[in-house]
């Protein structure tokens, strides 16, 4: 498994010397960023494949020194609260192989993190206090469409997760699958699209 981290956390991690990617199959790759949302340090975690997105806030200092741990442990907690067996995340985690920081996964992956940082100025509730995982904040960036690198169709974070689950033979297929027809849904929200040209220039992950 691929952990991609921008210059943000490059940073935080007092590093440089981080490995290159190695060409590894985008959905066992997650590239992270950290910047403020709501006065707080968040930390974002996104799979580079469908962009399913995880929020965390109060990352601690030994977090920071056993990041791959860290962010291990991270996703296999969300897997879990999503309703995946054990023994699927096993299998998981199995496929991915071992644990690298490397430089982020492409332009359009680190696109998406911006994107992510742009939705999250307009999350209208406070962030938790009283634990790590910022569940609502994290389901809300989930609920944006987009295609995201690993899929020609458009979708949900959250329902291409699951595709993706479903791709590499984790959980058995569904029929259908959950896409979008981008151009109805453009045809349904005319008029509701919201200008965020300023917001993408504020907080932008650097690769």
């Amino acid at each position: 498994m691929e952990i991609g981290a921008t210059k943000a956390v490059q940073e935080r991690l007092k590093t440089t010397k981080i490995d290159e990617i190695k060409g590894v199959s985008l959905v066992f790759c997650w590239d992270t960023h950290l910047t403020k949302i709501k006065g707080r340090n968040v930390l974002f975690i996104v799979n580079a494949s469908n962009r399913y997105t995880i929020a965390m806030t109060d990352i601690e200092p030994r977090n920071w020194k056993y990041y791959t741990l860290y962010i291990g442990r991270v996703i296999h907690g969300v897997m879990q609260q999503m309703g995946y067996s054990e023994s699927q995340i096993d299998q998981y985690f199995q496929m991915s192989g071992d644990m690298s920081v490397t430089k982020t996964h492409g332009k359009k992956s680190v696109g998406g993190i911006n994107r992510m940082i742009t939705d999250a100025q307009y999350f209208d509730k406070k962030l938790e206090k009283d634990t790590k995982y910022q569940w609502e904040l994290s389901e809300y960036l989930n609920r944006d469409i987009c295609q995201p690198e690993g899929f020609d169709a458009y979708g949900y974070p959250s329902e291409l997760f699951k595709l993706d689950m479903e791709r590499i033979g984790i959980v058995p297929k569904r029929n259908p699958a959950k896409v979008i027809d981008f151009s109805q849904y453009i045809e349904n929200n005319r008029g509701t699209t919201i200008s965020t040209t300023k917001l993408f220039i504020r907080g932008e992950a650097d690769l």
